[in-house]
């Protein structure tokens, strides 16, 4: 029996294919957006090769890289809150599953304010409105 999955998105690979996070954001005329990932990767210079990118794009952004392996539910709220504080029109996600999945929470929580305990969103939660959109930079293979 064939199976047929269907994505709302866009999926870029191989070499280069980090650029195109400022054509991405640029045609979707995102004002300012919110960079998610761990304190390490911005130590180890990965996630700063997305900021030099939009740095160099006069992209507006903030910073939330209070994400932790297995990440708590302090990280998914107090990354809310700094998603509201920035007003973040979308989210770039910098990291392997415990900062794409944290981005995932922070952008489904923004739209759906009904559901700020992380906890009820476990399972298929009955949410109203689409996440903020979210630009994942998978840095594991088979992530998110």
């Amino acid at each position: 029996m064939a199976r047929r999955i269907m994505l709302n998105g866009t999926s870029y690979f191989g070499q280069g294919a980090i650029q195109e996070i400022v054509n991405e954001i640029k045609n979707r005329h995102f004002k300012k957006v919110l960079v998610t990932s761990t304190p390490d990767l911005f130590e180890f210079k990965v996630a700063t090769k997305v900021t030099d990118l939009l740095d160099a794009a006069g992209i507006a952004y903030d910073v939330y890289d209070n994400i932790k392996p297995n990440p708590t539910i302090e990280n998914v709220t107090s990354g809310v809150a700094a998603c509201k504080a920035a007003g973040a029109e979308a989210i770039v996600a910098v990291g392997g599953g415990s900062a794409i999945d944290t981005s995932k929470a922070i952008a489904t929580i923004m739209t759906n304010p009904e559901f700020g305990d992380v906890r009820s969103l476990e399972g298929v939660a009955p949410t109203k409105h689409p996440c903020l959109p979210i630009i994942a930079v998978s840095t594991t293979s088979g992530t998110a």
